[in-house]
């Protein structure tokens, strides 16, 4: 099975998605309800990155080394790291002006941030990229990407070597991270090293929300979580039970949703103790030979896509939609990204965008446009997270 987690969202201009239930081909018409969505892309053997309108392949005018670049969204949805072999660059999404004119938008612009080095890989943590280059991590705060900011990067410093991305717990008056080495995942204090530590070789995956950070390690998966005393502060780390595989984690909406190396989906929630459990005690199992997966950020609905078929599942594992593509095609050629109650799929074999949507309970083919291009690498869509959801990480 191909696992090819995206997260997504959306702003800028324009693939229009309104609340009726039209699923034919061509551009979809608008209403008081539209929400206006724009995707990110990076190509196979073009050095530029662009935004699909309309269909049409609009290169930034600012430039970046993403030639098949991996695009990873924020976890609040307005930048995208870009990310290669031996770098990441990243970009934040425009907005427009209140009463500018329909045809003066400005499409994203290519943060001037760029961070090289040997090992690079990049993970959501607590409002900011984690970046590891060199075996050591850097954060970038996502409001240093926000237009007219100045881009940042602060080096944690912990004097180690480090094998994955630094989790950020608490940026205070002193940082409080989760560092992994290699040996063990271990909790700082600034750059001073706790007791607080968990065995952890090599590091699949690891999410984030306001309350937890989530680590798949080796075959097990751990909790982290900050709590906060009058006048100091404990960690506690605990095992995910029933869960012994490696696990790819996300989160949305207080949920962690993940897919395992045995090809189930696990879902797990905070329980009345205030500590994570995994819905039900078991996994579910993913639809054979799935080409990509996803959840989307409203509510964490999990989106499963094979050559031929979109199918979306609740928490329990029962399928709550199916459905088929126009015509079969390969998981090579199929690109997704997910946004709120809405995922979309790019097929580079019929240069199809599908634009799927829930209307009411259920999602349909909301619809459908041609593509210029058929060498779509990675796609994410900018959006702005409604007020009251949650931030997650992945």
């Amino acid at each position: 099975m191909k696992s090819l987690p995206i997260f997504a969202g959306m702003t800028a201009a324009a693939l229009l998605l309104t609340g009726c239930g039209g699923s034919g081909s061509g551009s979809t018409t608008t209403t008081e309800d539209e929400h206006a969505h724009s995707a990110l892309i990076s190509q196979i053997n073009i050095p530029a990155l662009s935004v699909l309108e309309e269909g049409v392949a609009e290169n930034l005018d600012t430039s970046a080394a993403a030639n098949g670049a991996t695009l990873l969204l924020a976890s609040n949805g307005e930048a995208a790291a870009i990310i290669t072999t031996g770098a990441v660059q990243f970009v934040a999404a425009h907005h427009e002006e209140e009463g500018a004119a329909e045809d003066a938008h400005e499409l994203p612009e290519v943060s001037t941030l760029s961070i090289s080095g040997a090992g690079i890989k990049v993970a959501n943590t607590n409002g900011h990229f984690s970046v590891l280059s060199d075996s050591a991590t850097q954060l970038v705060p996502f409001e240093s990407l926000e237009e007219g900011a100045t881009p940042e990067a602060e080096a944690l410093t912990l004097g180690i070597t480090e094998v994955y991305p630094a989790l950020l717990l608490e940026e205070g008056d002193e940082l409080i991270s989760v560092a992994f080495n290699g040996t063990d995942a271990v909790v700082y204090e600034d750059t001073t090293a706790t007791a607080d530590t968990k065995t952890c070789a090599t590091v699949n995956s690891t999410a984030q929300n306001s309350e937890f950070a989530l680590v798949s390690c080796d075959n097990a998966s751990f909790s982290v979580k900050l709590e906060e005393g009058v006048s100091d502060h404990t960690i506690e780390i605990a095992d995910i039970a029933n869960v012994s595989t490696s696990v790819e984690w996300l989160t949305r909406a207080d949920v962690f949703v993940g897919l395992g190396a045995d090809d189930k989906f696990y879902v797990v929630e905070e329980n009345a103790s205030e500590a994570l459990e995994l819905e039900g005690g078991a996994g579910f199992a993913a639809p054979a030979d799935m080409c990509a997966w996803g959840i989307d950020s409203a509510s964490a609905d999990i989106f499963a896509l094979t050559a031929s078929t979109l199918t979306v599942y609740n928490h329990e594992g029962e399928v709550q939609d199916t459905i088929a593509l126009d015509a079969a095609s390969t998981c090579d050629k199929l690109k997704m990204a997910t946004a709120s109650q809405a995922v979309f799929v790019i097929d580079n074999t019929s240069q199809t965008l599908y634009e799927i949507d829930k209307e009411a309970v259920s999602y349909h083919i909301h619809g459908r446009e041609d593509v210029s291009v058929n060498d779509v690498a990675s796609v994410v869509s900018f959006h702005e997270l409604e007020e009251g959801d949650h931030e997650a990480h992945d």
